[in-house]
């Protein structure tokens, strides 16, 4: 009753494909799904809000599109149940765009070391109580030369 947000800890990127060993996003929007219903079902929170004050995590590409092709992911755009919560997600860009037609927080993916402040701890030294992981690539895929796949 006192929480301000609720975490619905449903990472769709955990599962790989069999045949290519890659991240697979082919369930997400059902895997989604099934969680809201659950939540919905158990749970009063999200129905005296309609999971406005429910957050997801989207850290793969093209964010909550659940898609890794961009024409793919832009025709699907974000699922409807999912547009009144909150979305923690690594896509990022300037302008309007369908994958972002949520409120959302845009978590840098990469931050390099010249761009941090010189006084915060190292990581491996620094106490933490939260800890928070974001699958992505950094490096060019050999097949990417279109840019057609996300790869920020």
């Amino acid at each position: 009753e006192e929480a301000d947000l609720f975490l619905v800890p449903v990472y769709v990127c955990c599962n790989f494909s069999t045949l290519t060993g890659l991240p697979s996003l082919a369930h997400a929007r059902a895997l989604l799904a099934d969680a809201v219903d659950l939540v919905r079902a158990e749970m009063p929170f999200w129905n005296r809000s309609a999971g406005a004050d429910h957050v997801f995590v989207a850290s793969h590409d093209f964010g909550a599109c659940f898609h890794p092709m961009e024409d793919v992911a832009m025709a699907a755009g974000i699922p409807e149940f999912l547009k009144r919560s909150i979305l923690l997600q690594t896509f990022g860009v300037q302008g309007r765009h369908p994958c972002q037609d949520a409120e959302h927080v845009v978590l840098p993916p990469y931050v390099p070391p010249e761009v941090a402040p010189r006084e915060l701890p190292e990581p491996e030294k620094a106490h933490r109580d939260i800890f928070a992981f974001f699958r992505g690539k950094m490096e060019v895929h050999p097949k990417n030369i279109s840019g057609h796949f996300y790869s920020r």
